[in-house]
């Protein structure tokens, strides 16, 4: 099985899917993470480049993720790129990775690069319909992300609505160690990208379901989870 996850920003891929995706490394299939805005020239903080390098492959590295397609996209300026642009460059990997399963975000997160780097995915999901050398996509699924997703106005968009869920028991602790490899990207307790409330959540998440701790998605199409 190869599992695509399609993210706007480093730390984006391990924060919504990095204890799903070491599990699924763990079981023998593969994880490619896609990263729109691979640069982040504008973020807080930013380390140098030499040292963002070294981040995005440590971290990657830890939860047994493939190495990072990075897309030079503008960071927190998504929504100046046309939206085929943006497409293409997601249907590219698309016939590259061939993928069973995507992963990206979810279209209500608060972070408009979220938002674009959805709406994008959706369309270019749908290419396996249109290339007959394509095999079809098993499911498309929509992550959550904290201190995105979490602080999403449904009123302005939909609002992220759990319907699967994943146990990460076992590859908690993996995915903390690997968001450690992010500079300056966790903060201390009570934000949402904190130890403490990414344990939280997985709890909370895991009590809905009854997996002990957990991560969950929000399914598009199909449920091919296992």
């Amino acid at each position: 099985m190869r599992n695509l996850v399609i993210a706007a920003h480093p730390d984006d891929e391990i924060l919504g899917f990095g204890g799903t995706g070491a599990k699924f490394v763990e079981r023998g299939e593969t994880v490619q993470p896609v990263l729109l805005c691979g640069e982040v020239d504008v973020r807080t903080q930013r380390p140098s480049d030499a040292e963002l390098s070294e981040d995005i492959a440590k971290a990657n590295e830890a939860v047994g993720f493939d190495q990072p397609v990075l897309g030079n996209f503008p960071n927190i300026r998504l929504n100046t790129v046309p939206h085929v642009e943006l497409v293409q460059f997601i249907e590219q990997q698309i016939e590259k990775f061939a993928p069973d399963r995507i992963f990206t975000h979810h279209p209500g997160d608060l972070n408009d690069d979220h938002v674009q780097v959805a709406r994008a995915c959706f369309a270019a999901a749908r290419l396996f319909q249109r290339r007959d050398s394509l095999k079809p996509l098993r499911s498309l699924h929509c992550m959550e992300i904290p201190s995105s997703t979490d602080w999403s106005f449904p009123k302005i968009g939909p609002a992220f609505e759990a319907n699967e869920y994943v146990s990460i028991e076992d590859t908690l602790d993996t995915k903390l160690r690997a968001l450690g490899c992010y500079r300056k990207i966790m903060r201390p307790f009570p934000h949402p990208r904190s130890d403490e409330v990414i344990r939280g959540m997985a709890a909370v998440r895991g009590a809905e379901c009854g997996l002990g701790r957990a991560e969950a998605f929000h399914t598009v199409f199909s449920s091919a989870m296992d």
